[in-house]
């Protein structure tokens, strides 16, 4: 009795810091751009605001050109709109005070790269954004009490439709921990009669009589980190599913306007009619819906996804002749694609169809089988199911788990799509294997059974870690989907409902009976966290803190459980009466009640020290603390572009920002974008940075509009400071490791770790054995060791009670792609875990018990985003003149495109540009150099070339037939690749213009006086002759040529036509 009070008054003593800490949260929502200091609005509005540029055209005395033609000062629909939610404070009051003692927020937006390819080349992006404090004065009593919030803009980019806020503080006053908020675009609204209406049904303004607490919970189905509307069905009674734009933080009921129909048959048996809409799965730009056995999809209005379609009017729907028996979702895109799966039932049991959803539309495969043969025929049994599919993208594979009907027996078949044949992957047990002590057995066929029947529900595959889970009343665990481990620590007496995946090393799944149980794909140790007596402990503890979100006495249930981020989230019906209630998602407290279970479970003892009594626990974690040193840059192998932009000051002595300085913040972060949107010239500019060009005709007036402000006398009064609008490329590392990671060929990252053993106080009590640094070990587990090595250099440190790991990752060069910049990557993980850490290693922050012990990073194999080859123009001239000793420009100068003369020897260079990192280096490698198209002096009448005439215009074959258009100025060596193009380096890169006579630059006619002059679009690429690198740096650019010579015969007709004018 004294040891479980103990625990517990343990527990008590140990939150009561944090208790009392800011009860204070971020909230941000959506305003729209003409109505500041509203409610949350719903992000549909996807079109710029051009009345912008009216005000830019005010600020005439700052380093704002309004007449620049390069500037596009638009703003975006929305701002984001900021402000602080209170447990036991006044909000409005917190506001203030936060404002008055330094608080501003900091917002970091990131973009999402599409599904569908709308930029040629992938790239992560964000923009850091301060906030503008804004006072609202149509609710002031006075001058000290006007409500106030924050604002920023709410920007979006061309083909990103899913964005993550950020919102942290700037560390002064207030303290307010960060918040993260989705806030995507949602497709599935419009304008009807001036009003917002939902077009897949109809809203319901409440959720009466809609669910009970006994109803079941249900999985959240949708394509990891792309779906911008989340849609969950599985409402009894009814074809109600709830839509969400931001996560379920907040949501909308909704009545799917579908009819309800009963088309049961003797092909398509039927039990029993249910109007629910029992699987719901979204897509980036589709949402999918079963009802019965009637699968239909929606398609979303997102013209900034520049898909072929405006998207639906109603429900439309597929499969139309096949009874379908349940969906499964695929929670990863492929190369622009994305897919649901659907299993057959009725008189199509043992069948699966393949819908897949690309450039939005949306089409179904027929039914997928090896020469008219179903895998019922293939596993020779007279009739079988199909229980669950799991697509693996990597190649491009169907696992299926099949059942034979009327058996126990299960088996694992794999499907491959390229081939179009079934294969035999593996016999599942009919029973149950026993447990053993360590938590797993592994299945070598030695194994002893018990007499439980094996029920298998379901598959799971994690395509980074590459470990694949069958799951039921059992949990079989496979790292090649060939052996298999048993994870005794679940019991099978409630069999697992569905399966939650965090994709970064953490899973959860949903009994039958509710349970939800979490395990780590590093380990194999499972715990039940809900009900627990360690969730009791922490509802208590919310109990105490006033949070309106726990109870002792509200009734609630579980919708749903998901990750966001790694961390686990739960959408939780409160029951505030018997026929009402509320949806709210909570972040589901798993450090909380593992480290809470971990003192309750844990063994504790009396002892005496200094002539005083304690209670000892046992220390089940090995180390006491670990620290990540020598982290490298971030930004080189997270590939994260990241701009910043601050609000523009202002001569308001309050500091309170209004309407017009805000319009200018939309249009300044608007032209930041856009500068890196169009950063993706050809030709390379003299200084690698995409703010370059919005700045070069005003820095050296830099210090004149800073002593304008100084004095207040700006006009429009606001001043623009071209500091504030850049892109960082020095962002430090946060003594964590990255949660992604990019390796480029043979490309190395290394690190250290430093896990240090427990002090003498820490470890009163404890032996020498308990407490020693040969107790502390690092493993570090690989999904792809073929393709990435690693090296652990083990230093222990006993002066300072510590182990100092060095620990490096390098790529082994034999990854056998080469892609476009961000396309086609491997995906890996790489995890690290201290030795018998589990889930017994915790440590205590501002925010609470953190779980510590093991950490995965997602690994990325290939060319990594925001790198490509640009067309050094600087150099070109430089050296062509050096070379040739002169330079010839054309008549007309265009500072943008040089001309080069048709006599002289071209000498291109190239540039190897880093956008992420902003380096900016000679491209030394070989690569390929193609004439593809071209036209006679303009750019308008440039002609792209066939691909005959291109192998004719830039082979050795053209020289038969006369219709070379250049030569290699270089000519003791002819390298060429395997269809006759010539290979090129910078140190061999010399290039005679020839134009032969049936080349299409031969003999143009002049039109005055000058010679002629012609553009050249050039191909460049490196794929297949460069081996330095995983990246294709695939380029295309305009070379302007000037001085084309005549053919013989016109120049003699010239000539006599000349001397014949008198």
């Amino acid at each position: 009795m004294w040891q479980l009070f103990a625990a517990t008054l343990s527990l008590v003593f140990l939150c009561m810091k944090h208790l009392f800490a800011s009860d204070c949260k971020w909230i941000a929502v959506v305003n729209d751009f003409a109505d500041l200091g509203s409610d949350r609005k719903i992000f549909f509005t996807q079109r710029e605001i051009k009345r912008v540029a009216e005000i830019f055209k005010e600020l005439t005395d700052s380093a704002i050109d309004p007449d620049d033609k390069n500037a596009k000062y638009l703003g975006f629909p929305y701002y984001l709109k900021i402000n602080l939610s209170c447990t036991l404070q006044n909000p409005e009051w917190a506001i203030r005070t936060g404002h008055y003692t330094g608080l501003r927020p900091i917002v970091t937006v990131t973009f999402s790269e599409p599904v569908h390819p709308v930029r040629q080349k992938q790239e992560q992006l964000q923009i850091e954004m301060r906030a503008a404090p804004y006072r609202d004065k149509a609710n002031c009593d006075s001058e000290e009490v006007c409500l106030m919030c924050w604002f920023t803009p709410m920007p979006f980019l061309n083909g990103t439709v899913v964005l993550d806020v950020l919102v942290e503080s700037n560390g002064i006053g207030l303290p307010v921990k960060s918040r993260r908020f989705a806030i995507n675009i949602n497709g599935y609204v419009g304008i009807v009669q001036n009003e917002v209406k939902i077009k897949i049904g109809e809203k319901l303004d409440s959720l009466k009589n809609v669910l009970q607490l006994r109803d079941p919970s249900r999985p959240l189905w949708y394509t990891y980190g792309q779906a911008p509307v989340l849609i969950l069905g599985g409402i009894p009674r009814s074809k109600i599913v709830f839509m969400s734009d931001s996560m379920f933080l907040d949501y909308i009921p909704i009545e799917v306007g579908i009819d309800s129909c009963w088309i049961g048959s003797l092909s398509c048996p039927q039990g029993t009619f249910s109007s629910a809409i029992v699987d719901a799965i979204s897509t980036e730009s589709t949402l999918f819906i079963r009802q019965n056995q009637l699968v239909y999809y929606y398609t979303g209005n997102y013209p900034i996804l520049h898909v072929n379609t405006s998207g639906s009017e109603l429900w439309t729907r597929i499969l139309n002749h096949v009874c379908v028996r349940t969906l499964n979702p695929v929670f990863f895109p492929m190369n622009g694609s994305e897919f649901v799966i659907a299993l057959g039932g009725g008189w199509q049991e043992g069948e699966f169809f393949l819908i897949t959803v690309r450039d939005g539309i949306v089409k179904a495969s027929g039914s997928l089988r090896e020469k008219e043969e179903t895998v019922c025929d293939f596993v020779r049994a007279s009739a079988c199911s199909i229980k669950w599919a799991t697509y693996s993208l990597g190649d491009n594979r169907i696992y299926l788990l099949v059942h034979e009907t009327g058996t126990d027996k299960h088996t694992i078949v794999v499907y491959l799509l390229d081939e179009e044949h079934f294969e035999f992957i593996y016999h599942i047990p009919e029973k149950v294997p026993k447990a053993s002590d360590k938590g797993f057995v592994l299945l070598l066929g030695l194994e002893h059974y018990t007499n439980t029947t094996l029920i298998p529900r379901g598959l799971a595959l994690n395509p980074f870690s590459n470990i694949f889970y069958i799951w039921g009343n059992a949990i079989l665990q496979s790292n090649d989907k060939q052996s298999y481990i048993y994870l005794s620590s679940f019991p099978n007496d409630s069999p697992i409902k569905y399966f939650v995946q965090s994709f970064t090393g953490e899973i959860a799944f949903v009994t039958d009976r509710e349970e939800i149980w979490v395990s780590k794909e590093l380990g194999t140790e499972i715990k039940k966290v809900y009900p627990s007596e360690a969730w009791d402990v922490f509802n208590y503890l919310q109990v105490m803190r006033g949070s309106p979100h726990y109870s002792l006495t509200l009734k609630h249930s579980i919708l749903t459980i998901f990750y966001i981020d790694g961390q686990l989230e739960e959408l939780v019906y409160l029951a505030d009466t018997a026929d009402n209630g509320r949806l709210v998602r909570r972040e589901f407290p798993l450090s909380h009640v593992l480290a809470y279970d971990l003192l309750i479970t844990t063994p504790n003892k009396e002892m005496r020290h200094n002539g005083l009594d304690y209670i000892r626990f046992a220390h089940l974690c090995p180390f006491a603390v670990v620290r990540y040193v020598d982290l490298p840059q971030p930004q080189e192998f997270t590939r994260m572009e990241h701009y910043f932009a601050m609000p523009p000051e202002i001569m308001e002595k309050t500091g309170f920002h209004d309407e017009k300085s805000l319009i200018v913040y939309q249009g300044l972060v608007y032209q930041l974008l856009q500068l890196h949107s169009s950063y993706h010239r050809a030709y390379a500019d003299p200084v690698h940075d995409p703010t370059w060009r919005w700045w070069k005709n005003k820095k050296e007036d830099a210090e004149y509009y800073t002593y304008v402000a100084s004095n207040w006398n700006t006009s429009a009064g606001i001043y623009v400071d071209m500091a504030n609008y850049i892109k960082m490329y020095d962002q430090m590392p946060e003594n964590l490791l990255p949660s992604k990671l990019y390796l480029d060929k043979h490309t190395e990252y290394t690190f250290s770790l430093y896990l240090s053993m427990r002090t003498t106080k820490q470890s009163m009590g404890e032996s020498a054995d308990e407490n020693s640094l040969q107790n502390i070990w690092l493993t570090l587990i690989l999904a792809h060791p073929e393709y990435i090595h690693t090296h652990l250099h083990r230093q222990e440190l006993i002066s300072r009670g510590s182990v100092r790991y060095v620990i490096e990752i390098y790529d082994k060069g034999v990854y056998p792609y080469q892609q476009l910049s961000g396309k086609n990557l491997l995906k890996s993980s790489l995890g690290l875990k201290v030795a018998h850490s589990g889930m017994n290693c915790y440590e205590y922050t501002s925010n609470g018990p953190r779980i510590r012990g093991s950490y995965v990073s997602t690994v990325y194999i290939g060319c990594p985003p925001g790198k490509r080859l640009a067309f050094d123009i600087t150099s070109t001239k430089n050296e062509t003149t050096v070379k040739n000793k002169r330079y010839f420009d054309c008549i007309k100068k265009d500072p943008e495109m040089p001309c080069f003369s048709f006599n002289d020897v071209f000498y291109p260079s190239f540039l190897i540009q880093d956008m992420v990192t902003g380096d900016s280096g000679r491209f030394n490698g070989s690569y390929i150099f193609r004439v593809i198209g071209g036209g006679p002096f303009s750019i308008e009448n440039i002609r792209y070339f066939s691909e005959e005439e291109i192998f004719n215009y830039n082979t050795m074959n053209g020289s038969g037939t006369s219709s070379l258009i250049w030569l290699r100025a270089e000519m003791h060596e002819d390298k060429v690749d395997s269809e006759g193009f010539h290979i090129l380096s910078q140190a061999e890169s010399g290039i005679l213009w020839v134009c032969q006579t049936n080349s299409p630059c031969y003999d143009i006619v002049p039109q005055g006086l000058a010679a002629p002059d012609y553009f050249f679009v050039v191909e460049v690429s490196n794929r297949g002759v460069d081996e330095s690198t995983y990246c294709d740096y695939a380029l295309e650019f305009i070379i302007h040529v000037h001085g084309l010579r005549l053919s013989p015969t016109r120049a003699i007709f010239l000539l006599k036509v000349t001397a014949a004018v008198p």
